[in-house]
């Protein structure tokens, strides 16, 4: 049996609980790590190895070791990286999540009848770029505000404050960024056009429209969770990497009773092929579930596996936050993570998915941000 140890890094709660300015308290990106190992007292005698070379304390690595030892974290990528170790990372930008979000279940949701497609995948992306690149606090407000309170007329606010953006930015951007925004402008016209449509014919048709309410938390929106669809898209990567094979993987997460029930509700999903799936796990993954993996939560400080998972989250999230802040990176560290993006498969869904902005994709070692 194969363990796939699961760990985050950045979480700072629901998309809702924002922050100042949508600056997510400073924590502007958040990471999922999913470490696989078969040999776990081998892997335990490397991790203790690599903990005895960098100066680590034994037991947990914690956040505060990691942050002035990226060295370590650095070693600990290379030898899953060294040893093809089943990894599987999830690096999401909150902003463009929430973009994301709006795109998937407000602009270009399941009602309109696209079929899922690269093409209805590229549109999706460009449309999202274009939200991140130009919408401000008040057309994010609005589309979170119909998540909390879904009704008639705060999806109409929000097509509102998105028919505004698409003229403002029409008017005073240059022309290439101009014909964006129409382009832009006509996907919103259409979304109303079918939500007036399905009006007179639906009860609740603002509900077609919003993230699915039936996997609510403390009365918010899960789907405004990051961790909940980073956990859904990397269980989806892993079904493809095995080959649909999964009744020999078993998935560990660290526990954290808070998001056990949330996570579990999100497997559940994945497997019954929800339609929210299809419009939140891109490629690489495959939703099409014919065995299901078993889901376990165990303390950190018991499983070497999920402070590895840690370890590679933590670094994850780390890097890309002081890379976009333009503070220093350690070399190491860099030349890690690199690695880890440049051994990626798509055919697989091994190594690291950016849900970012497309102009802020790292691809390689030498490529610098846009």
């Amino acid at each position: 049996m194969t363990t796939i140890y699961i760990d985050e890094s950045g979480h700072s709660g629901d998309m809702v609980d924002s922050g100042a300015g949508y600056d997510f308290k400073r924590q502007p990106y958040f990471a999922l790590a999913g470490v696989g190992l078969q040999d776990e007292e081998e892997w335990d005698e490397r991790l203790q190895a690599l903990r005895d070379r960098h100066r680590i304390p034994s037991g947990e690595p914690g956040a505060r070791s990691l942050v002035s030892r990226p060295e370590f974290s650095a070693a600990v990528i290379h030898a899953l990286l060294d040893r093809r170790a089943p990894l599987f990372v999830e690096l999401v930008d909150k902003r463009y999540f929430i973009c994301s979000c709006i795109t998937s279940f407000q602009l270009l949701p399941s009602c309109l009848g696209y079929p899922e497609s690269m093409r209805l995948e590229f549109l999706r992306n460009a449309v999202a770029d274009f939200l991140h690149a130009h919408a401000d606090a008040q057309v994010l407000d609005s589309f979170v505000a119909s998540c909390l309170t879904p009704e008639a007329g705060t999806l109409h606010a929000s097509f509102a404050s998105l028919r505004d953006l698409a003229t403002h930015t029409a008017e005073e951007e240059e022309e290439a960024a101009a014909q964006v925004a129409k382009g832009f402008g006509r996907i919103v016209e259409a979304a109303n056009t079918e939500y007036h449509a399905l009006s007179e014919a639906q009860h609740q048709p603002w509900l077609e429209f919003l993230p699915p309410p039936e996997l609510n938390t403390s009365s918010t929106q899960a789907w405004t969770l990051p961790n909940l669809t980073s956990f859904m898209r990397i269980y989806a990567r892993i079904h493809l990497y095995y080959r649909h094979c999964l009744a020999d993987v078993r998935l560990v997460h660290d526990q954290n009773f808070e998001v056990q029930r949330i996570l579990g509700q999100g497997k559940a999903a994945a497997e019954g092929a929800d339609r929210a799936m299809e419009l939140l796990c891109t490629l690489p993954s495959d939703h099409r579930f014919e065995e299901v993996a078993a889901l376990d939560f165990r303390q950190s400080h018991e499983a070497a596996g999920v402070q590895m998972a840690e370890v590679v989250a933590g670094a994850t999230m780390r890097f890309f936050r002081d890379l976009h802040a333009g503070t220093g990176v350690c070399p190491e560290l860099r030349e890690a993570m690199m690695r880890l993006i440049s051994e990626g498969d798509e055919r697989t869904g091994y190594g690291l998915k950016q849900v970012v902005p497309t102009r802020q994709v790292r691809i390689g070692a030498e490529e610098a941000w846009a």
